[in-house]
């Protein structure tokens, strides 16, 4: 299950919105409007006291492919719900808000290879259970905080140490943390899972006025095996609607990837060859301009990795790999 987070983080970048027929945010339902040539411009715009919930689905399945001597095939799929309760505590006079997040809910059904795996956070599950999935037992109904600007940067999250807490009690023989080692671990929570997981939540806004059609690039480095992946988003303003009585932007966005990075090399008496990689990704995003808030949202990626390999084996004799990686992940932001 440790992929799920890893997956989730992966690609967290693009973002759109589904359509399931019966929610009220459905692009069916929405009207269009004209703006009639003016431009807006998108912010968050929190309110001291304002409460929020937000819900996320990651979806992510994994298909591994070995051929070797004989074919070797892996499969995984995992489905996890998390629902996100929002309290602004403070907002600065630059419009930076300090918000009480909690992640009142936590639910995940998984499938490896055919066996089952189910874990709801807000059951009554045993020791044992939590262990299994303590890295989700962790981080659920903490509170925690976390300073977002009004263009959606999450600046910093903080108070975790409750979260160190419950992981720790979960150990064979609950250990002694000293402050120090209780504050190395809180950051590393903090920058592995809980910084990541509110930034889906807070998408980047461009710091531009927007008009039909107005474009921007947002661009940032990755890391895929042997490959620095340069990650280029171009989104795109589609339209404007009513929503909610309010005014709102359908955006649009497309993943372009270009790598480097050595395809061939040997290790530890291994041989390998890589393909390129095969990065693909869509998306859209609805935000209420008035209210200043997303809607709604999904990301939809798919990563591809395959490689040869050669070694040879304890009787000298050469052996040849190949191995081909299939990752898709899709998450799905809902404003509750």
């Amino acid at each position: 299950m440790k992929k799920t987070i890893i997956a989730l983080l992966l690609f967290a970048f693009i973002v759109g919105c589904s359509g399931e027929k019966e929610n009220k945010q459905d692009s069916a339902e929405l009207k269009e409007i004209d703006l009639k040539g003016q431009t807006v411009s998108i912010d968050y715009k929190f309110a001291k006291g304002d409460n929020i919930k937000y819900k996320l689905t990651t979806i992510t399945t994994a298909n591994e492919i070995i051929q070797a001597d004989s074919l070797i095939e892996s499969k995984s799929n995992e489905n996890t719900i998390y629902q996100f309760d929002i309290n602004v505590i403070e907002v600065e006079p630059d419009n930076t808000a300090e918000l009480g997040i909690t992640i009142s809910s936590l639910k995940i059904d998984a499938d490896i290879n055919g066996q089952k795996f189910v874990y709801d956070a807000n059951a009554e599950n045993d020791r044992e259970q939590n262990q299994k999935f303590i890295q989700y037992y962790a981080i659920h109904n903490v509170p925690y905080r976390a300073r977002v600007s009004n263009k959606g940067e999450v600046l910093e999250v903080s108070r975790l140490d409750k979260m160190v807490d419950k992981m720790n009690s979960l150990q064979p023989e609950n250990q002694k943390l000293t402050t120090e080692q209780k504050v190395q671990i809180s950051k590393s929570i903090g920058d592995a899972i809980i910084r990541p997981l509110t930034q889906l939540i807070f998408r980047e806004l461009p710091d531009k006025q927007l008009a039909l059609d107005s474009t921007w690039v947002k661009s940032y480095p990755s890391q895929l095996s042997v490959f620095n992946i340069s990650n280029n988003v171009t989104y795109k303003v589609d339209g404007f609607v009513e929503y909610d009585g309010n005014r709102a932007v359908n955006v649009s966005a497309d993943l372009n990837t270009t790598w480097s990075g050595n395809k061939s090399g040997e290790e530890n008496g291994i041989k390998y060859s890589f393909e390129d990689p095969k990065i693909e990704g869509e998306g859209k995003i609805l935000f209420d301009i008035d209210r200043g808030l997303l809607i709604k949202s999904e990301t939809g990626t798919t990563v591809e990795l395959k490689a040869n390999l050669e070694m040879l084996n304890s009787m000298q004799q050469k052996i040849k790999t190949v191995r081909k990686d299939i990752t898709t992940n899709k998450n799905i932001i809902e404003l509750l």
